[in-house]
């Protein structure tokens, strides 16, 4: 096997120079490699299955089509999975509001949470209650904690969703609030 070749742990930087130098499909597939999987769990994570594997592939085409472009934004150029899901959050976004349900989204953002969880998830694991609890949260909060999940730091969650810095640690803040109030945790 040649040194290298394929390494789903290579730079994405550097593969999408390539792919975009290039355009060859090996370079694009080691980039849907390294990140198709967190790219779906944050989709599935703010919507259902078929919305999720839906705006997937429209990120995907889109990243498809940034090849036939001159040029591509600096951000992109330095941190290609922050593009990433900046394009799936966008997408994720217009596809909420081609479907109206963009402003219930937002509405739900300013609702306080308050009721328990649902006794048939009480009985269930851990785990099962956690993503009930997460799915219970506003699409903001949502969003803000999956992002850090992925491992975005807060300067680059506020790059990412074009907020301050400050909105998003906020964001956060109210995020584990309401799980652990969802979850029955001491606060």
């Amino acid at each position: 096997m040649i040194k290298g070749w394929y390494n789903p742990t290579a730079n994405p930087e550097k593969l999408m120079a390539n792919y975009r130098a290039t355009g060859k499909n090996k370079y694009l597939s080691l980039l849907v490699a390294q990140f198709n999987v967190s790219l779906y769990h944050y989709l599935l994570s703010q919507s259902n299955k078929e919305l999720a594997e839906d705006v997937l592939q429209t990120t995907w085409l889109k990243v498809i089509k940034t090849q036939e472009q001159d040029n591509l934004s600096s951000h992109a150029q330095h941190n290609i999975k922050s593009w990433l899901f900046t394009i799936a959050r966008h997408t994720l976004i217009d596809e909420f509001r081609r479907q109206k349900t963009w402003q219930q989204q937002l509405l739900d953002d300013s609702k306080m949470l308050t009721g328990e969880l649902e006794q048939s998830i009480q009985a269930a694991d851990r785990l099962t209650q956690f993503n009930a609890a997460l799915a219970q949260l506003p699409f903001l909060q949502k969003e803000a904690f999956i992002f850090q999940q992925e491992g975005f730091s807060v300067m680059e969650i506020s790059v990412l969703t074009d907020e301050s810095f400050e909105t998003i640690k906020s964001r956060l803040r109210y995020a584990r609030k309401n799980l652990s109030h969802l979850l029955g945790s001491p606060s």
